[in-house]
């Protein structure tokens, strides 16, 4: 599937270079990474962050056979997580540097999404696209502002859509302790702040804050 979305990429924005609707995957932010390694390296991992291979192959790594070190590798790859930034369609003709076409997660030049059912109206326009390169379609019709218009879309209905996966996950959770719970599981610290900590849950998967009771004395 990843061999086939490349290598329609590479066909459309060969015959179309200002219409070709492409996927690209901003690399991390860059002063969150360089807290995250400075933070690791503090703690004695050192990550290697320069791809996304290197990155998963470093946290390969950090992973041992005991509990702890599979529970470490969980909590790296969720801090990890936090500096990324979400792919995005766009139009070559509007973003014109194509060192900012890469695909950051699948470390690819070029990449766009020819197979996805489940991104349907990308898909449409990519095949449209592609039957016009292959000449066994109709004339491909719409210029690059059309293209950067669908592609915000696709893009501000994909953001609009996490947010309401995450905050439905939370709800579900919430429900699923009230009728199940207490539930008790081994959790591992994230951060740690005045008067409240994170933990990552390891059982569920999930981060929660926990807050303290302090009772200040002057």
């Amino acid at each position: 599937m990843l061999l086939a979305n490349m290598a329609v990429a590479h066909i459309i924005y060969g015959l179309f270079h200002e219409q070709a609707l492409l996927r690209r995957h901003p690399p991390p932010q860059t002063n969150m990474l360089d807290d995250l390694a400075a933070f690791f390296e503090e703690l004695g991992v050192k990550l290697d962050l320069r791809t996304a291979g290197a990155l998963h192959n470093t946290l390969n790594e950090t992973v041992g056979n005991d509990q702890y070190s599979a529970a470490r590798k969980e909590v790296l790859t969720h801090m990890c997580s936090r500096p990324m930034q979400m792919a995005q369609y766009f139009c070559t003709g509007v973003l014109r540097d194509e060192t900012l076409f890469r695909h950051y997660a699948l470390n690819v030049p070029l990449y766009t999404h020819f197979t996805s059912p489940i991104r349907r109206y990308a898909d449409i326009i990519v095949h449209r696209l592609l039957a016009a390169s292959l000449g066994s379609g109709h004339q491909f019709g719409l210029d690059k502002s059309d293209i950067q218009k669908q592609a915000d879309h696709c893009n501000a209905k994909k953001s609009a859509s996490k947010k309401v996966q995450e905050l439905s996950t939370d709800i579900f959770f919430s429900v699923f302790v009230k009728e199940c719970g207490p539930l008790e599981s081994e959790a591992m610290v994230m951060g740690v702040l005045d008067q409240s900590f994170d933990v990552l849950v390891l059982r569920y998967g999930i981060q929660k804050r926990v807050y303290c009771n302090v009772s200040i004395v002057y």
